[in-house]
């Protein structure tokens, strides 16, 4: 597995970080909007939903991807990277 400089390390778990925070603002919004919805008796098809969640989750995956690719790294790598510096961090916690 490929060793990357400290600063490209943050790079990339900045963007992990970002990307959940993201996706964890998008997640509430759904269902606030959901929420509307429901009480306003809109309906819509399941397919426009699902269109849309694809369509913004591509979005947000943009600048992940990007910084991925600039990194010469595929995903599993990216995984296993941030998966050692969770690890490695933890245990200079402890």
């Amino acid at each position: 597995m490929r060793k990357l400089s400290s600063r490209d390390l943050e790079r990339l778990v900045r963007s992990h970080r970002n990307l959940k925070i993201s996706l964890w603002v998008f997640a509430v919004a759904m269902v606030g909007v959901l929420a509307l919805l429901i009480v306003n008796e809109v309906t819509l098809s399941p397919a426009c939903g699902t269109a849309v969640g694809v369509g913004i989750g591509a979005l947000l995956l943009i600048p992940q991807r990007q910084l991925l690719s600039e990194l010469g790294l595929s995903r599993d790598e990216a995984r296993q990277i941030l998966r050692d510096e969770r690890e490695r961090r933890r245990s200079a916690g402890n």
